[in-house]
C-alpha cells in the first residue's frame, strides 16, 4: 500500500530529513512517533498534501502501488488526509449536514441515514449535531466531525495527524475507541508524539 526507500525532503535553506525505509501494508493499523521536529508532518505533508512546498528524493516511493510522481492527484479517489487542526477547515457558513451531503455527492456515494447516525453515535456526537454550524460546536466535536466526514468518504487509506491534539482525555479515548471499531475497513496511519497511546492503539508504530 505504501513503500519507501531512501526518501528525503529538502527545504529551501538546505534543510534536509531523511528517512528510514518504511512499507505499510494494506489493512494495516499504523502508528507513527517522534520527538518534536523529527519530520513526523513533514512526511505526510509530501505524500498526502496538496500543496507541499518542498522537493522529494528517493529510490522508491510507491502509493496504492504506483510510483508517487505518477499518481499525481488520483490519489485522492483512495485516501483521507486529516491534518492537524483540519476542523479549523470546516465552511463556517454551511451546516454539518451540508459537508456530509456535499463530501457524499463528490464521491458518488449515497446518503444512508443508518451509517452517519451509527458513526455519530461512535464518535459521541448528538443527530442534532448535523444541524449546527461549525462556530456553534466546540472544539471536539469539530475535530470529531472532521474525522467523520474522512470516515464517510470509505477510503482506502485514512490519515490523521495528532487527531487527540488539544483534546481533553475523555473526547481522545472517543477517537481511539471509534477507530478501533474501523481497523479492519481501511489501512490506517495515525501520528501522535504520545508513543503509548500508539502502542495501545495500532498494530504496530514506526518511529522516525
Amino acid at each position: 500500500m505504501l513503500e519507501l526507500k531512501d526518501y528525503s525532503i529538502a527545504y529551501n535553506g538546505n534543510k534536509i530529513i531523511t528517512y528510514e525505509n518504511i512499507e505499510i501494508k494494506d489493512r494495516e493499523f499504523i502508528g507513527l512517533s517522534g520527538s518534536s521536529g523529527c519530520g513526523k508532518t513533514s512526511l505526510l505533508d509530501s505524500l498526502f498534501g496538496i500543496d507541499f512546498k518542498g522537493k522529494i528524493s528517493y529510490t522508491k516511493a510507491e502509493l496504492f502501488h504506483k510510483d508517487l510522481n505518477s499518481i499525481g492527484k488520483e490519489k485522492y479517489n483512495y485516501l483521507s488526509y486529516c491534518p492537524q487542526f483540519c476542523q479549523d477547515a470546516l465552511n463556517p457558513k454551511i451546516t454539518l449536514k451540508n459537508h456530509v451531503q456535499l463530501l457524499l455527492r463528490s464521491n458518488n456515494i449515497g446518503y444512508n441515514e443508518d451509517e452517519i447516525c451509527s458513526m455519530l453515535e461512535g464518535l459521541s456526537l448528538e443527530k442534532d449535531l448535523l444541524n449546527y454550524y461549525p462556530y456553534m460546536m466546540s472544539g471536539g466535536q469539530k475535530q470529531r466531525a472532521a474525522i467523520m466526514l474522512c470516515v464517510l468518504k470509505k477510503p482506502r487509506l485514512l490519515v490523521l495527524d495528532e487527531p487527540s491534539s488539544a483534546l481533553d482525555l475523555i473526547t481522545t479515548k472517543i477517537i481511539a475507541d471509534f477507530l478501533n471499531k474501523i481497523r479492519n475497513q481501511t489501512s490506517i496511519i495515525i501520528v501522535s508524539h504520545n508513543y503509548d497511546f500508539l502502542m495501545k492503539l495500532c498494530d504496530r508504530v514506526i518511529k522516525l
